[in-house]
């Protein structure tokens, strides 16, 4: 089985193998500015189960309020964010959730940053919540 995701315009897609092993939500500030929402959601990959990335995409290295790097690639048509890749987990593609449009994605075990999270948003039972995205204890 292949997943598909895109941006908005379809121009740059990534097709990953399987299931992600992980999905995460982020609540960190930059992460609400990526997304234009107030939170991001992460599909986490083993970088092998990238089978293809089509189209153009640009580079935005950003430093995260861990002070760690995250490189976002995105259309330069229509700019949505698709995948990523970090530098606290260097063997992993991290492809946006939503990108997917695809409502049979594993829902998060885990959010990080959670003090910044928006008080009304209600996170799936059994989510833990971490401060930062150091493994810091849950709050």
């Amino acid at each position: 089985m292949t997943r598909t995701a895109s941006c908005s315009c379809g121009r740059l897609t990534v097709t990953m193998a399987g299931d992600p092993p992980f999905v995460g939500l982020c609540h960190c500030h930059e992460c609400q500015k990526q997304t234009g929402s107030v939170f991001g959601a992460w599909t986490y990959w083993p970088k092998t189960a990238c089978k293809e990335i089509r189209g153009e995409a640009k580079l935005y290295r950003r430093i995260a309020e861990s002070g760690r790097w995250v490189d976002n690639y995105f259309c330069p048509h229509c700019g949505s964010s698709v995948y990523s890749y970090a530098e606290f987990a260097p063997d992993e593609i991290c492809v946006a959730a939503g990108n997917f449009a695809d409502p049979t994605i594993a829902p998060p075990t885990m959010a990080v940053w959670s003090e910044c999270r928006h008080p009304w948003v209600r996170l799936p039972e059994g989510c833990r919540q971490l401060l930062q995205d150091t493994g810091s204890p849950e709050i």
